[in-house]
C-alpha cells in the first residue's frame, strides 16, 4: 500500500512538531534563580516550560500560598485548575520582560508580555534560615540583617557572627552539616493587564 503525501495536512504536523519536542535546557533549569525580581520570573518560567511543579511552587511567597490555600501537595491541582480557568496563565513561560519597577522596599513588580497580552508580577522579598544537623534541621524566618553582624577582629580584618534563633535541642555545635540563609525574591501576586 502506497501512501500519498497531503501537502497541507503534512504541513500542519510539521508546524505542531516543533511544540510537541519542546524540552526545557538543562543548563537554564541548573542556573534558575530567585535572587532578584527578574532571575525568579525567569526561574518559574522555565520551571513552568519544564513542568516542575515543586520548583514552581518554591518561586511562591508565602502571602501568595497562604491567601489561595497552597500547600505543595495540592499545587499540582491548584495549577491545573489555573490553566483552564485562567488562560493566560500558561503565556508566562514564553513572555517577555518589557517593564521592571520598584515600589519600595522588598516590593518590586516585572512586567511581561506576549501574544499582544501582557502580565504583570508582584514580587516580595522573604528571608529564610535552615540549619542542618546530623539528627535533622530546622528552619524559619528572621531577617537577616539581625542574624549577621560584621565584628572587627582583634589584630585586623573582620568576622561575621551568626545568630540564629532556634528551639533548645540535644544538637551541638559538632553536629552541624550546614547553616544556610537565603534572601529570595518571590511571586506574591500575577494579574491579567486589560487593555485600555
Amino acid at each position: 500500500m502506497r501512501l500519498r503525501a497531503r501537502p497541507l495536512l503534512l504541513a500542519l504536523c510539521l508546524a505542531g512538531l516543533p511544540q510537541a519536542c519542546r524540552c526545557a535546557d538543562p543548563a537554564a533549569l541548573v542556573s534558575a534563580r530567585r535572587d532578584s525580581p527578574r532571575a525568579t520570573v525567569e526561574a518559574f518560567q522555565r520551571y513552568l516550560e519544564a513542568d516542575l511543579y515543586e520548583q514552581e511552587y518554591g518561586c511562591f511567597s508565602t502571602g501568595f500560598r497562604r491567601a489561595n490555600g497552597l500547600s505543595l501537595f495540592g499545587y499540582s491541582e491548584f495549577r491545573d485548575r489555573l490553566e483552564r480557568e485562567q488562560p493566560w496563565f500558561g503565556l508566562i513561560a514564553s513572555a517577555s520582560v518589557t517593564r521592571e519597577r520598584s515600589l519600595g522596599a522588598g516590593v518590586h513588580v516585572v512586567e511581561l508580555s506576549t501574544l499582544g497580552r501582557t502580565l504583570r508580577v508582584r514580587l516580595v522579598r522573604e528571608e529564610f534560615f535552615r540549619v542542618r544537623a546530623a539528627d535533622g534541621y530546622a528552619d524559619g524566618r528572621a531577617d537577616v540583617e539581625k542574624m549577621v553582624r560584621i565584628e572587627a577582629r582583634p589584630g585586623g580584618g573582620e568576622e561575621w557572627v551568626l545568630r540564629v534563633p532556634r528551639e533548645a535541642s540535644e544538637t551541638s555545635v559538632g553536629d552541624l552539616t550546614s547553616v544556610t540563609l537565603e534572601r529570595l525574591w518571590l511571586i506574591d501576586g500575577v494579574e491579567l493587564v486589560e487593555s485600555p
